[in-house]
């Protein structure tokens, strides 16, 4: 896993490139297969006030292909590397997720298994079943009345 990281408007310190790297390691070392480069993009949003709001945006090229990309707003820089960091780790939980589902092929059993509906409204069909077993119980007292 290669990581890049690029700084727009605002100086990068070793500790902050520090804090990124051990913190993308730490998340993402556990299932190294998934993930080909990361790059990071460190902006300030509004350069004009000296408190602008601080953006953090990754972008994850996946093996074999395809690229997931999440964008953190943030008053600080640590909370905003924070957040990306762990949406682009939901983000790729929710794909594994995706991807098992559909290696496994899970079928519903309950399709196969369950008894299929008559046209008739099921009502009607009771109806038949109790007079009939009130027919029947209704001879079965004659028949005991009379010996």
């Amino acid at each position: 896993m290669e990581i890049d990281i690029r700084c727009k408007g605002m100086d990068l310190m070793e500790a902050l490139r520090g804090y990124l790297q051990r913190r993308m390691r730490f998340r993402f070392d556990r299932h190294p297969e998934l993930i080909r480069k990361i790059t990071v993009h460190l902006t300030e949003q509004n350069t004009s006030k000296p408190h602008g709001r601080k953006i953090c945006q990754i972008n994850a090229e996946l093996n074999p292909s395809g690229e997931i990309i999440v964008r953190e707003t943030a008053a600080e820089l640590y909370q905003a590397i924070g957040g990306g960091i762990e949406r682009l780790g939901s983000a790729l939980h929710g794909l594994r997720g995706r991807q098992r589902t559909a290696d496994r092929g899970f079928e519903s059993i309950r399709k196969e298994n369950r008894p299929k509906m008559s046209r008739r409204r099921g009502g009607r069909r009771n109806a038949r079943v109790r007079r009939i077993l009130f027919e029947r119980g209704r001879s079965e007292k004659t028949k005991r009345l009379r010996p």
